[in-house]
């Protein structure tokens, strides 16, 4: 269990800790501004066990598996836990994640984390490689999910162009999302292609 590794278990003992504070922010803001706070921790801790992984040579292959896993882990329970309706704020029920672009990029991790395990019972082999577009799927998602906790601080101030926003900054995100999603597919299909020779 290395460092990195390390970092990334407890990446994935803080997401439920992120959710329950979404859970709870409608009846206060301080939950709100906890989760955003946990939600950047867990994103430099993303950063860093990446970086020492790299830098000590102690990249591993449980490493490579644990590290998407806590992505999937803190995008999914965020994506479903933000389309609630009014679970950020009681006074603006609409500020959460958009219901169409949670079920597309849900949908979208669970196909890949589906993928990934055909691949592996069918080839016998798995190795995480994030391509630069699921790389920026994921950067994209995550500023996403701080702008949304962030909007029932500024929708007071400007209601509309916070509203619409919101749900551009989404339609980037899904779409960013599904090219990164084709990406995928394609790397599967050579690698089920490679495994059938």
């Amino acid at each position: 269990m290395s460092w990195p590794n390390r970092i990334t278990v407890l990446r994935l003992l803080m997401v439920p800790v992120f959710v329950l504070l979404l859970l709870n922010a409608a009846g206060n803001p301080a939950y709100r501004y906890a989760a955003m706070g946990l939600a950047v921790i867990i994103g430099v801790c993303d950063a860093a066990d990446g970086i020492i992984a790299r830098r000590t040579g102690s990249v591993t292959r449980i490493g490579s598996i644990l590290d998407p896993l806590a992505d999937k882990a803190l995008m999914i329970s965020a994506l479903v836990t933000m389309s609630i309706e009014g679970v950020l704020s009681s006074r603006y029920p609409n500020l959460g994640v958009p219901t169409w672009a949670a079920v597309a990029l849900v949908s979208r991790d669970l196909f890949i984390l589906l993928g990934t395990v055909i691949v592996f019972l069918l080839v016998g082999m798995f190795q995480a490689m994030p391509s630069l577009t699921g790389k920026a799927a994921t950067v994209m998602q995550f500023v996403s999910i701080l702008f949304t906790l962030a909007t029932p601080d500024l929708v007071a101030g400007a209601p509309d162009l916070t509203w619409w926003s919101l749900r551009i900054l989404w339609g980037v995100t899904v779409a960013l999302g599904l090219v990164s999603w084709l990406g995928y597919i394609r790397t599967g299909s050579k690698l089920l292609a490679a495994g059938a020779e």
